[in-house]
């Protein structure tokens, strides 16, 4: 299958799932009782986009936690993170993510121990495809922090399509399981 294929697949599954609730507290259950989870002080985290595993309780909880949130967003052909309080204030982009204002303040994906990498379907090596536009891989190039992607026990697929410039994650997390690639 190609990219196309593979992207269409994933949208079929994903929207054809019975459970959805129940397997997205497990997914956060799982991220939860990492040790990388615990330890960060400091978490990258992007806002599901369209059928995505849900990531605000997971943000919600590491305020609790007194862990600092970063959350991307696009400029140009590059990705640029900002920290991310209670208070602050997100507006949807072109496509419908939700990102940070003009008034947000600037941050280093650097900062973040733990980064929550999005993705529409995942290899059990960490090969992730996303949305096709290359920001994440990019982004990761110098990223020493843990990589992390949230999803569906769905979007997991024995094969697909890498590139020379994809970067894998380092756990993938499902409501099944937690993958260490």
């Amino acid at each position: 299958m190609n990219k196309q294929e593979v992207r269409r697949l994933i949208k079929e599954r994903l929207d054809m799932m019975e459970n959805r609730a129940e397997k997205e507290r497990l997914i956060h259950e799982h991220v939860l009782l990492l040790p990388e989870w615990q330890q960060a002080t400091c978490v990258a985290i992007t806002l599901a986009f369209r059928n995505e595993c849900d990531t605000r309780m997971l943000i919600e909880q590491a305020w609790q936690e007194g862990k600092t949130i970063l959350i991307p967003k696009v400029v140009g052909d590059e990705m640029i993170f900002y920290e991310h309080g209670p208070e602050d204030q997100l507006q949807a982009n072109q496509m419908g993510i939700s990102e940070p204002t003009a008034s947000a303040r600037r941050a280093s994906l650097a900062q973040a121990e733990l980064c929550l990498v999005p993705g529409r379907a995942y290899r059990r090596d960490g090969y992730r495809l996303g949305w096709g536009g290359g920001y994440y891989d990019r982004a990761l190039v110098p990223y020493a922090g843990c990589k992390v992607s949230i999803a569906f026990s769905e979007q997991l697929l024995s094969d697909f399509e890498v590139e020379a410039f994809d970067i894998p994650v380092d756990l993938i997390v499902t409501d099944l399981e937690v993958i260490r690639c």
